[in-house]
């Protein structure tokens, strides 16, 4: 009996140190952890190592919350599980939480669970791209198209207190993620914080890494900021070669922050696509499209057109990028921009945001041709229906993106398709004469060096692009190119326009304050140890 027993024992033994050699198997682990293990193992790391890296399947990922409606009463959030994994919640509390048993008494919301089926993971493009990132990518047993499948979760934490701390976590037993926190807005007109980005636009480790350190030292440098707004193009690769893995990396490489930053999402050209991944992954208001009794007038990616009041401030995001729908689109568009001023008559200021800037002077855009059928771009076609839409609406500013330059604009007035710059209205700069930096192209204030200044926009509006928060960059043209390329984008004296017009050649972000007197805008170049500069600061008034 008891040679009996030492052989079970030892079979036992056996077994287990064998299912211990085995190698561990993809679907028992999230989908980044998984991707990271076996890029690990392909960098040379031993198999131990690579395995710290796994993380089980039930694991958020993902996490972010959203300005969604009343800025101080609610607060949207989303998070990505693994195919099958449903029943997620969050657990919100008041204050600051720094443990687990904090959220004992937490109030719990249901997410509302969505099967995400079989959408690209690694695209074509990611695949055509030359560079030691994507070679690991397909180093690691990635295909061409590689698809993966997820739960998008999605809940609305309401009934908030205004000006108040909360905490949070997203999962289920067992699986929570990493504390998070938000403060809702207060119910009164005080000054408040933002952070403006654009384009980070990455596909590669070194353009992810370039983006992380440009959006953490922003955070660093606005601490009471209460959100942020990224102006489009999240990621790179768009349409039907989008990317899942270059939105994982957007969210992953960041994680730290978005569980503490609100975002104000904006879709970009690049964030265009047939899976729908930008709006899976933000939870915002998507009143509009439930609005809307037409596709034809609908924006083919909900939650893109939305609207909320912060302070004293009016924002209104617009997605522009289902421009080819015409004007039964841009007249539904322009119904509901006059009824959310309409709605709000006694806020001071009026931010519209969208993506490509609707007055530019890239070498890039400022000319490109749409389709072979319409040679006009795509711009002109959007300033020519809303400038004077955003005149008679009296919009103050506009944020923008798309076009990887610093532009300061105006102040424009419009009417119908003539546009004139109040230079009037433009005080307190400071001007240096530009110089010519190889006989070719002009320098990288082609304006000249202008800082500073107040814009009073009580006549017109300032259209605003703070450069991009990449690696990507373009170049401004000269009024010699301006001049020349008229027939292309139909505004007399371009060139006039810009009052501050160049290349910082950096990644950059921009603190804007916001209060009844005034909006300050600074913004900062991020330098590749992540200190900041400041390239330049303006104010915007009004009477």
């Amino acid at each position: 009996m008891k040679n009996n027993l030492l052989y079970i024992l030892f079979i036992l033994t056996l077994f287990s140190a064998c299912t211990n050699i085995g190698s561990p198997v993809e679907q028992d682990y999230t989908v980044p952890s998984w991707t990271l293990y076996q890029r690990a193992l392909h960098s040379g790391k031993t198999a131990d190592e690579a395995k710290q890296l796994l993380i089980q399947k039930d694991y958020p990922y993902n996490i972010n919350t959203t300005i969604h409606g009343d800025p101080m009463t609610q607060m949207g959030v989303a998070w990505f599980t693994n195919a099958n994994v449903t029943g997620g919640v969050v657990q919100i509390v008041e204050g600051k939480a720094d443990n687990a048993s904090t959220f004992e008494t937490a109030r719990e919301i249901s997410a509302v669970c969505e099967a995400i089926d079989s959408i690209n993971y690694v695209s074509l493009s990611n695949n055509n791209n030359k560079s030691n990132n994507e070679e690991l990518i397909r180093s690691a047993g990635f295909e061409k198209k590689e698809k993966r499948s997820y739960t998008g979760n999605k809940a609305l934490i309401t009934h908030l207190k205004p000006n108040t701390t909360y905490s949070y976590r997203v999962g289920k037993k067992g699986a929570w993620s990493e504390i998070g926190s938000f403060t809702t807005a207060k119910d009164n007109e005080d000054a408040f914080d933002l952070i403006y980005v654009t384009d980070p636009q990455a596909n590669t480790d070194e353009m992810f890494d370039i983006t992380k350190r440009t959006v953490e030292t922003a955070y660093k440098q606005t601490p009471d900021a209460k959100f942020i707004l990224v102006a489009g193009d999240f990621i790179e690769s768009s349409k039907e070669q989008s990317s899942e893995w270059e939105w994982e990396q957007w969210f992953e490489k960041l994680q730290n922050v978005w569980l503490h930053l609100p975002i104000v999402p904006v879709q970009g050209n690049h964030d265009t696509s047939p899976f729908g991944n930008m709006f899976h992954h933000f939870n915002t208001d998507n009143t509009y499209n439930e609005q809307q009794t037409d596709d034809i007038t609908k924006t083919t990616m909900d939650g893109t057109v939305y609207s909320f009041v912060y302070g004293d401030a009016l924002f209104i995001v617009i997605n522009y990028e289902d421009y080819q729908k015409g004007e039964f689109y841009f007249a539904s568009i322009e119904r509901w921009l006059r009824k959310q001023v309409a709605d709000h008559p006694d806020v001071k200021w009026k931010i519209v945001t969208f993506h490509k800037a609707m007055f530019t002077g890239s070498n890039s855009h400022q000319t490109e041709e749409v389709t072979e059928s319409c040679k006009e771009q795509d711009g002109r076609i959007v300033r020519e229906r809303f400038a004077s839409v955003f005149q008679d609406l009296k919009m103050d500013l506009a944020i923008q993106g798309h076009d990887h330059i610093y532009e300061v604009i105006g102040v424009v007035a419009a009417n119908g398709k003539n546009y004139t710059r109040l230079a009037n209205s433009v005080s307190n700069q400071i001007t240096v004469t530009p110089t010519i930096t190889d006989g070719k192209s002009v320098s990288p204030d082609v304006t000249g060096i202008i800082r500073g200044g107040t814009y009073d926009v009580s006549n017109g509006m300032i259209y605003f692009l703070n450069n991009s928060a990449g690696k990507k960059k373009y170049y401004p043209r000269s009024k010699e190119q301006m001049e020349a390329a008229y027939p292309q984008h139909g505004v007399k004296d371009y060139f006039g326009f810009f009052n501050k017009f160049g290349q910082t050649g950096e990644p950059t972000f921009s603190r804007i304050r916001v209060s009844t007197e005034s909006i300050d805008v600074n913004t900062y170049t991020v330098d590749n140890n992540g200190k900041a500069e400041l390239f330049d600061a303006f104010k915007i008034v009004k009477k």
